[in-house]
């Protein structure tokens, strides 16, 4: 059960990522809400999020990448891809929560790109960088090959299409974050009979303190690959 505003207000989330664990400190909270509310005046001239739900955004988009720093741990000064980045989530919000880590966003739309690239600069993060391609061209790069300990992807495909996709990407012991909805129990059997050694971590996104991504079937699903 949850008693907040509707729609959730940043000091509404503050409070659940609080109850949760995740303590934000003032000015990379400052710098959260000044990324949210510039992507929201981005997003009237580059469609980045659906803007039918831009007053939902810190429920819909902010909370659920939140999740991913309540959910699972990222290593100090650790190298992570945001790959198909979209608006920068959750690869923004990675970088300004946690500014120890090092953000590479691969993004194959070109007016996403420079969208991203402009709040980037407005804002100057500088622990963030946004390149612009298909992140399974990119990943056949030297700079990029098997660079990468984390990847996150909210990208909507099949689990296993993402797993491919990445693979030249992945450092030798990595682990690949993946946001999905619904019923992925077939996903998840397929992973499993297609590669061997794979060890896979289903979460439901259970927030304590607000029920509803765990009412809409919200998961974190964590692919760990191991040396082969």
């Amino acid at each position: 059960m949850h008693f907040f505003s509707d729609p959730l207000s940043p000091y509404d989330i503050r409070n659940i990522c609080l109850k949760n664990g995740l303590e934000i400190i003032e000015s990379r909270w400052k710098l959260l809400e000044n990324w949210t509310n510039l992507l929201i005046e981005v997003n009237k001239e580059v469609n980045l999020i659906s803007r039918k739900e831009t007053n939902l955004i810190w429920e819909k988009q902010i909370l659920p990448c939140l999740a991913l720093l309540i959910l699972r741990k990222f290593d100090l000064n650790s190298d992570v891809c945001d790959f198909g980045t979209g608006a920068g989530l959750p690869g923004m919000l990675l970088a300004i929560v946690r500014p120890d880590l090092r953000l590479t966003l691969f993004e194959s739309r070109k007016k996403k790109v420079l969208a991203v690239h402009k709040m980037i600069e407005t804002l100057e993060i500088t622990n963030v960088q946004v390149v612009h391609g298909r992140g399974e061209e990119l990943s056949k790069r030297k700079q990029w090959l098997k660079k990468f300990p984390y990847i996150t992807s909210r990208a909507v495909a099949p689990m296993i299409d993402i797993v491919n996709w990445t693979k030249d990407l992945r450092s030798t012991e990595s682990v690949l974050h993946i946001f999905k909805g619904g019923d992925i129990e077939e996903e998840i059997f397929f992973l499993s009979k297609k590669i061997s050694g794979l060890r896979i971590k289903k979460s439901l996104m259970s927030i304590k303190g607000y029920s509803k991504l765990a009412e809409n079937q919200k998961y974190l699903i964590s692919l760990k690959f191991n040396k082969d």
